[in-house]
């Protein structure tokens, strides 16, 4: 409740949702400007193809053939590579990634040179790829020069979308590039709905089925959100380890005790992002190739094969286990503990708490990754048995739209908590300075 009242009354958390929902109408909008001289003529993108993946990266301008088509999938796929390659695979990245924020600015600029060259390449797969398959019919440009055209308006409106995204992360709240995600997840949220109520109620049918389609839809509403519940309950289970500081009583009562918290998905939602983005990637150099093997590529590699959810599944798994051991770093922590004198009850301190946090992430990713993987893989699979791909739920789209407003909401949360607690500070220092003053009428007058 302090979190809703604190929107209304802090003037400073009220201007970052402010600039944070203007940036979102900004990116809207464009997503609404299609690109000069093309004409959409197809309809929506199978959700596990290599178009469909392409367009939930992009934020869902790929549907209208957007100025912001490619949204920030290109800046995606140079992260992945620049972070595989800086994992003491390029020594030189290797070392400016442990140069603390100095590298990371330097590292942070590499990211988007190499973007721009991505960007160019997906564009160019993308509008081949619309264009051989009808999807749009490119009337305004001809020839190289014409491809050049387009190819240049996509990777500037990726750029503009990649802006997008860096000033919500500055000025707004949360993560940019996430919501630019969520967003285009959001705004197709009315369509596949409509498509799910076509599918269950018929219009034209007579009383009794038209009834029972309904209550069949009532049902199906109900089993997605308790999909959303247990994706929800899923991203906010963690595991809490007790630590004490030196010198301390050692205290077990629960509301005094204090911990560190693991989370069973300890990875987040980069697990999900960068598996869809790397699925994608065989099915954009294909666009370049008009042979067997690349037509076997873009059918294989996407979500609507038995390979490409294998191999998506595989991708799931091995990004939680890499990204979760990198946002608990065991050796950092237990050196941390050293430092502040703190430790986890029951086990010494040094490398006995290196292993023990360790021990814990790799079960707890255990966990998390198969859970991860059996809700993102859940809907593609159901259609090989024969639920329509038009009602099946879960999936990519839902674990990013869900795990994106958890993180949203904690991070409000935060600048909450961080807003109150620098209010008291500058009361206690106010009343720190003013000490003495009260009843001195005569100072107060001449102050």
């Amino acid at each position: 409740m302090n979190t809703f009242k604190a929107i209304f009354t802090d003037w400073k958390i009220a201007k970052r949702l402010l600039i944070t929902l203007g940036l979102i109408l900004l990116f809207r909008w464009g997503v609404m400007i299609p690109v000069p001289g093309t004409t959409v003529t197809g309809s929506e993108f199978d959700t596990g193809s290599f178009l469909g993946i392409m367009n939930t990266l992009g934020g869902g301008g790929l549907t209208q053939f957007s100025i912001f088509a490619l949204g920030v999938s290109p800046y995606i796929t140079s992260s992945i590579i620049i972070q595989l390659l800086s994992s003491d695979v390029i020594p030189s990245l290797t070392n400016l990634n442990k140069q603390g924020e100095r590298g990371r600015i330097k590292i942070e600029k590499i990211t988007r040179l190499i973007t721009i060259g991505i960007a160019v390449m997906q564009a160019l797969a993308i509008i081949l790829a619309l264009s051989s398959s009808g999807y749009i019919t490119i009337v305004g440009y001809n020839g190289t020069l014409g491809m050049f055209t387009l190819t240049m308006i996509m990777v500037s409106g990726s750029l503009i979308t990649l802006w997008i995204a860096d000033q919500i992360t500055i000025s707004g709240i949360g993560n940019g590039t996430s919501i630019i995600i969520m967003v285009g997840i959001v705004a197709r949220i009315p369509t596949v709905l409509s498509g799910q109520l076509s599918y269950f109620v018929d219009s034209s049918s007579t009383a009794e089925l038209y009834l029972l389609g309904m209550v069949n839809f009532i049902f199906y509403i109900l089993f997605t959100l308790g999909l959303v519940w247990l994706i929800s309950f899923f991203e906010t289970s963690e595991r809490r380890l007790p630590i004490q500081q030196t010198g301390q009583g050692l205290n077990l009562i629960n509301d005094k005790q204090t911990y560190l918290p693991i989370k069973v998905n300890p990875a987040g939602i980069i697990p999900v992002i960068f598996s869809s983005a790397i699925i994608s990637l065989p099915g954009t150099i294909a666009q370049f190739f008009d042979t067997e093997g690349a037509i076997w590529v873009t059918n294989n590699f996407a979500l609507t094969s038995i390979f490409g959810i294998l191999f998506y599944s595989l991708l799931l798994i091995l990004f939680t286990f890499f990204y979760a051991h990198i946002n608990i770093n065991s050796v950092d922590t237990a050196n941390n503990f050293q430092k502040s004198s703190t430790f986890i009850i029951g086990v010494v301190p040094g490398k006995d708490t290196e292993k023990y946090i360790s021990k814990v992430v790799t079960r707890l990713t255990v966990m998390g990754s198969l859970g991860l993987t059996f809700l993102a893989i859940m809907p593609y699979s159901l259609t090989f048995i024969g639920i329509p791909k038009s009602i099946a739920v879960g999936g990519t789209s839902m674990i990013i739209l869900v795990s994106v407003a958890i993180d949203l909401w904690e991070q409000l949360q935060a600048r909450v908590i961080a807003s109150q607690t620098n209010v008291k500070q500058k009361q206690k220092i106010y009343q720190k300075e003013n000490k003495g003053l009260e009843g001195n009428s005569e100072t107060i007058l001449f102050d």
